[in-house]
């Protein structure tokens, strides 16, 4: 259930998942927001997609990562500095597989 989160960095290049290190020390606060964001609700609606029509595990993402916003910035932060040479995307899915299960 891991969403492969990838991006171009010009046309006719290979695609390569974003590391924590890109993604720390390339994209300035508002991106790393956007992006880190996006990849939680790619692996929410994953969730919920497996479990439909049950979203208890959809919303249990959601409340991980937005409810207590500022402390769980700071644990993905850390989480993310300690791996800096891993996809973005698989360090998210563990923490939250940690919190809401498969």
């Amino acid at each position: 259930m891991i969403l492969s989160v990838a991006a171009f960095t010009s046309l006719g290049q290979e695609a390569k998942a974003l590391t924590a290190d890109d993604v720390l020390n390339k994209m300035n606060a508002d991106q790393r927001f956007g992006y880190i964001s996006g990849v939680v609700e790619g692996l929410a609606y994953s969730r919920w997609v497996a479990d439909k029509p049950d979203d208890t595990g959809m919303t249990c993402i959601y409340d991980w990562y937005y409810q207590g916003e500022e402390a769980r910035s700071n644990q993905v932060d850390g989480w993310l500095r300690r791996h800096l040479d891993k996809p973005v995307g698989a360090l998210l899915y563990v923490l939250i597989k940690k919190e809401c299960g498969e």
